[in-house]
């Protein structure tokens, strides 16, 4: 999509972090922006922000776990601004936990309902929009390294965020097979300074009453405080962004963020190949 002015871009967990990074960037190529956010107030400073720099925003609070409430968010999109040309499934929560505790089923669910049914939810609903216009559209799904590179006590992010990278390519292959004229974009991020490492700020009440009773175990709190380190030092949100945007303007479907994490997934590639057991590595 070489022109973006005047067009809309559709971002979710845009009130923080990447999301609101991309708002920025979208906003500033001159496209009108729809913003969904779990969070209320942190929306409306973000709706306040974007307008405040001169930018067409329009806003509502979303959980993207519930289908009804995305088809009422692309609604809203449509009355808004009229045809949906970016969307950026981008809302995400950050959780994990030892496969082989019984008790933390429902922490998984609600990870896997964000990061990976709300990305599904995402592209069904506002495909059918963008395939009914006509126009150049494109499609991010954010992901993560954690699509590619497993570490240990994320599961549920980790499956979470395989799903987002299968799901993004199997949509460019059929993008391909039905000449359609909708671009696909996976982000693969590794640690950018975000609020990702506290997303149990939003995690349902009874979820965390659960989970709040006993004392974390010690490789438990010791995989959270390594993460949050990592976040604390990882790259701009702005930096994102404009890969983001790049990738978008010039049809690019991988956007990796980080030099670095690359030759990890070449690793990873050859382990397999070579048939090598995985080695306990550290994060990316």
């Amino acid at each position: 999509m070489q022109e973006l002015s005047g067009k809309t871009a559709v971002i979710t967990g845009a009130a923080s972090g990447i999301g609101l990074a991309m708002a920025h960037r979208f906003g500033d190529a001159g496209m009108n922006l729809v913003l969904g956010d779990v969070e209320s107030d942190a929306l409306d400073i973000a709706t306040t922000e974007l307008s405040d720099a001169g930018h067409e925003v329009a806003a509502m609070q979303l959980d993207v776990r519930d289908l009804d409430g995305i088809r009422a968010f692309e609604a809203f999109a449509r009355e808004s601004f009229g045809n949906v040309h970016v969307l950026c499934n981008n809302a995400g929560v950050g959780a994990g936990g030892p496969v082989s505790d019984p008790d933390n089923l429902d922490l998984w669910k609600w990870t896997i309902d964000i990061n990976l049914w709300g990305v599904i939810y995402g592209c069904k609903v506002f495909m059918t929009g963008m395939l009914e216009h006509g126009e150049e559209a494109h499609i991010v799904n954010t992901a993560s390294m954690a699509g590619h590179l497993s570490a240990p006590m994320m599961g549920p992010y980790n499956i979470s965020k395989y799903g987002v990278v299968a799901l993004s390519e199997t949509m460019a292959k059929e993008a391909l097979m039905m000449g359609t004229k909708i671009g696909v974009s996976v982000l693969c991020p590794a640690f950018v300074a975000t609020g990702i490492a506290t997303s149990d700020r939003n995690l349902p009440e009874n979820i965390k009453a659960a989970h709040g009773r006993d004392a974390p175990d010690e490789a438990s709190s010791g995989t959270q405080s390594a993460i949050e380190q990592l976040v604390a030092a990882g790259i701009p949100a702005a930096d994102v962004a404009e890969a983001v945007h790049h990738a978008v303007v010039n049809d690019e479907f991988w956007i990796l963020t980080h030099d670095d994490a690359k030759a990890a997934v070449t690793e990873r590639a050859r382990q397999i190949v070579d048939g090598v057991n995985p080695p306990l590595t550290g994060f990316v």
